[in-house]
């Protein structure tokens, strides 16, 4: 398997989505995306996706994304933001292929051990793949 490069959101990215979606920001906040995500706020986030186009702030806003569609506590919500996020995330694979990756666990071969969204992200990455 090729490892994807290496990629991180920006501060710059950050601090513009942290400025335009409210969100609290402390530059000493290590996870910045997946301490601010809030399940309530999806709509919120994916809305906001859809509007820009600069490719970092897509990067950290799809993180923000994926970890509110992870802390969906209703299975119906977790389904229909699930659908949501997926077709954002084959639309900009090129974009959001390490965080594909990362949250795909391919270090662990029981999905037990890794988030509920884990086997759902592995089927993105094999089918970008055909794998």
């Amino acid at each position: 398997m090729n490892l994807p490069k290496f990629r991180f959101g920006t501060k710059k990215a950050i601090e513009s989505l942290a400025h335009d979606l409210n969100m609290p920001y402390d530059q000493n906040m290590q996870d910045w995306s997946y301490e601010v995500a809030d399940p309530k706020d999806i709509e919120k986030y994916i809305e906001h996706y859809r509007l820009i186009s600069d490719e970092d702030e897509k990067f950290v806003l799809m993180e923000i994304i994926i970890q509110a569609t992870n802390d969906q506590v209703e299975g119906s919500d977790s389904l229909k933001y699930w659908d949501i996020t997926k077709g954002l995330l084959t639309d900009d694979f090129k974009i959001h292929e390490y965080t594909i990756f990362y949250w795909s666990c391919f270090d662990s071969e029981d999905t037990e051990n890794t988030w509920t969204i884990t086997p759902k992200m592995r089927d993105v990455w094999n089918d970008y793949f055909g794998t």
